[in-house]
């Protein structure tokens, strides 16, 4: 009888213990999913935000599509040997053509099928394929504006969404922004953050060549590899920058929290441009310019403005008689108060625009008139580019340098050395961030220089595409150092 009373009496402790247990556990489940104890106005307020963010996402994201853009590369038999093996039983097997597929965002401007981008998502490419919010799919042809790196697809759509072009002027850092595109091939992805800055001037890599974007829209929203070409947006669902480069860390090359944007009224400018001409072609100075230092606007007189380095021989500045050491303070009326609004504005006037210029010469204001011309770069195929390029004086043009013989002061300073003196380089050129003001170029290669004329007969044998490699020497602190300048030839 007492074994009995035992086992009841365990069994009994065991159930209880099992029911405190379950307790016990419920209450802890129960205060792990406690909600946040807000007041009402806290709670409305936190309501009120998720569904402005909602609807800005759900206007936005059917205006926002993926792009894939596939490259064909044509193999050519190597040798003799290759030719007698590739074109044996010709007629009957074929080799296919390698192809190299890319892909990106863009964002629907027109409802009638005009969609912009960016020029290094579908650049060179022999097909895009445009795949919409809804899943359809169509066929895109392109207008490109590689300088600006701005493209527009053009498809066969009719009352598309379009999305509203914001004014960018008005961005101020720590405004909330969105990002939307397809990162990683991940269609229709938002991510959110602020504008970290403006005016960034960045010179970034890119498939064939270098791009300088003198003015770019600095965020911390999400921006990985597929997102270029879509749209970043402000809290008003206005579109105010195409995404178009990060800085990547790691291995993976993904988000570290600074991603870029082309400022949206750029892109109008560059747009309205493409639709109406077919083509952007920028205007072009001839001139090699800073800012005005903050230690010289005292003796300059100016306290906003660019200072001229240099003037291009035969250029619209030269005709127009731009002295270096001028300060230019207007264009047509419009205040300068930088060298990348001085860029931009010269390059969104275009070819044969007449331009008044207001300067200041030692200090006297003077106004000068210039008729603007074709920059280099944007006129590979034009008649005059290809005269120019049969000439020896073309290769330093498209490189966007200025040389002359080596000063003699300077030559023996570097104590003797032979060589080709850099007077100037186009911010905007392939030379930029390789070569600078003062360098002496003793080298093409391993072939030595010591004259324009032996720098350009080694320059013109390297093909377009190429990688240029120049020996340099540098002045720095009081040392001389010899540098390795690297950049493809355009």
């Amino acid at each position: 009888m007492m074994k009995r009373w035992h086992l009841v009496l365990g069994l009994g402790m065991l159930i209880g213990a099992t029911i405190v247990y379950v307790a016990l556990q419920g209450g802890a489940i129960a205060q792990e999913r406690a909600t946040v104890a807000f007041t009402p106005q806290e709670r409305a307020t936190l309501t009120s935000l998720e569904s402005a963010l909602t609807r800005v996402a759900e206007t936005v994201q059917p205006t926002v599509v993926h792009i894939r853009a596939t490259r064909q590369i044509t193999v050519q038999p190597r040798d003799e040997m290759d030719e007698f093996l590739f074109g044996f039983g010709r007629g009957r097997i074929t080799i296919p053509q390698p192809r190299v597929e890319g892909q990106g965002s863009g964002v629907i401007i027109r409802s009638d099928g005009y969609i912009v981008t960016n020029d290094h998502v579908v650049g060179d490419a022999t097909n895009v394929e445009v795949t919409f919010y809804d899943g359809t799919k169509a066929k895109g042809e392109v207008l490109r504006a590689p300088s600006a790196d701005i493209a527009i697809v053009k498809v066969d759509r009719k009352n598309l969404p379009a999305a509203v072009l914001g004014d960018s002027s008005t961005v101020k850092p720590g405004q909330i922004v969105f990002a939307i595109g397809s990162p990683f091939g991940l269609e229709n992805t938002l991510t959110m953050g602020i504008i970290s800055a403006t005016g960034r001037r960045e010179a970034i890599p890119g498939p064939g060549r270098t791009r300088l974007y003198t003015d770019l829209i600095q965020t911390d929203a999400a921006i990985n590899a597929g997102n270029s070409g879509g749209p970043l947006v402000n809290s008003r669902g206005e579109v105010i920058g195409i995404n178009t480069a990060i800085v990547a860390g790691g291995l993976t090359g993904g988000n570290v929290g600074i991603g870029f944007a082309i400022p949206i009224n750029r892109v109008k400018v560059v747009v309205q441009r493409l639709l109406e001409s077919g083509s952007y072609k920028r205007g072009y100075l001839g001139v090699g310019l800073t800012d005005i230092p903050a230690d010289m606007r005292e003796e300059l007189k100016a306290e906003q403005g660019v200072l001229i380095r240099s003037v291009e021989k035969d250029t619209p500045a030269a005709r127009a008689g731009i002295e270096p050491g001028d300060v230019i303070t207007e264009v047509d009326g419009m205040p300068i108060k930088n060298e990348s609004q001085f860029r931009e504005l010269i390059a969104d006037k275009g070819p044969n625009a007449k331009v008044r210029l207001k300067v200041l010469r030692d200090g006297k204001p003077l106004t000068l008139e210039a008729t603007l011309s074709v920059h280099p770069e944007d006129a590979p195929n034009s008649e005059s580019a290809q005269v120019a390029r049969g000439s020896e004086k073309s290769v330093l043009e498209r490189l966007g340098i200025v040389v002359d013989a080596t000063p003699s002061e300077i030559q023996r300073e570097l104590g003797n050395a032979q060589g080709v003196y850099v007077q100037s380089v186009a911010p905007d050129s392939p030379a930029a961030g390789e070569l600078f003001e003062g360098d002496v170029i003793i080298s093409v290669g391993r072939t030595p220089v010591k004259t324009v004329a032996d720098l350009e007969r080694a320059l013109n044998q390297i093909p377009s595409g190429r990688a240029v490699r120049l020996r340099v020497l540098r002045q720095a602190n009081q040392r001389t150092m010899e540098i390795l300048a690297m950049f493809r030839m355009p």
